[in-house]
């Protein structure tokens, strides 16, 4: 029987990551039959079965998983022999995954990733954004923003940030509709929110417990939400990241209906070696410090 070679890990590792041949070969630059043929040879060095496919998708095996440590630590080496040399200069290269809820992987990550490309130019960055429930079993980042903490020895999770999440209007919907002097007025009035049968992150389910009433105007995405407010629809309860430099929108009753968040940084424990990642942390946690106080402290009066 031969002996499994070790870059043939990183095929699987890749298969693991895309779910498909094509998709695969595309990260890794070849194309979807070697993707496969390598794969196979794994598997007959092993004597094991490591994938199978379900529907148009390839998922591991219990033995594929048990592999898959194995095949990360490769490269994380693999990338660690890549940045011996660069890491002594002032510019890094590379590729860092970076996954992060939609609204603040939108604003505040993007901002923050733009400042790393520009200190490193060879630094490439890929942003993953969604509002979902974080799956941990996801292989296809190195750094998470999340508002789901958890607890796995497979990553390491610290607290990167709060933030508030407060109703707004535009001028223009305020002075078009009945007024509002407290809580017991909201009801005349349209909101905009997530589709609650879609919503699959518990830390956001804070609508009607914290407003009273129900949305009117839904979707699935903060930017079309931040759209529909805009558009003069309704008021909103949005994150104070999304509006603060948007002074065309006015909080709504701030002193009695605002909603504390808190944002989770995961970092996979394979990637803590890599220097491109440490500096990935270290611009987004100057970015937060330079937003804390607008953040979740009192927002600036906006001009009558």
């Amino acid at each position: 029987m031969a002996e499994p070679r070790a870059d043939d890990l990183l095929y699987l590792l890749a298969l693991a990551r895309t779910g498909r041949l094509v998709q695969a070969g595309h990260l890794l630059g070849v194309e979807h039959t070697t993707v496969a043929r390598r794969i196979t040879a794994l598997e007959t060095a092993v004597g094991r079965r490591l994938v199978h496919r379900t529907g148009n998708r390839w998922l591991l095996t219990d033995d594929g998983e048990q592999l898959l440590a194995h095949a990360e630590t490769i490269e994380s080496t693999m990338h660690q022999v890549a940045e011996f040399e660069v890491s002594r200069s002032s510019s890094l290269g590379g590729t860092v995954r970076v996954a992060a809820t939609d609204g603040i992987g939108g604003t505040v990550v993007t901002q923050a990733l733009v400042d790393l490309q520009r200190s490193h130019p060879q630094l490439e960055i890929e942003l993953t954004t969604a509002t979902r429930r974080f799956d941990v079993t996801y292989k296809d980042y190195d750094v998470a923003v999340t508002l789901q903490r958890f607890q796995s020895r497979r990553f390491l999770v610290r607290h990167l940030t709060d933030y508030l999440m407060e109703l707004y209007a535009t001028r223009s919907y305020l002075s078009t509709h009945p007024p509002i002097n407290d809580a017991g007025d909201l009801a005349a009035h349209t909101f905009v929110w997530y589709v609650e049968s879609l919503l699959e992150v518990p830390e956001l389910d804070i609508f009607e417990e914290n407003v009273g009433t129900h949305p009117n105007l839904r979707s699935s995405n903060i930017f079309a939400q931040l759209g529909f407010v805009l558009a003069g629809g309704g008021i909103g309860l949005l994150p104070r990241f999304l509006v603060m430099d948007r002074p065309e929108l006015v909080p709504v009753l701030p002193d009695e209906i605002s909603v504390r968040r808190t944002l989770w940084l995961v970092v996979r424990q394979e990637s803590l070696n890599l220097a491109r990642v440490h500096a990935t942390l270290d611009h987004l946690d100057a970015r937060l410090a330079d937003l804390q106080d607008r953040l979740i402290g009192p927002m600036p009066d906006h001009p009558g």
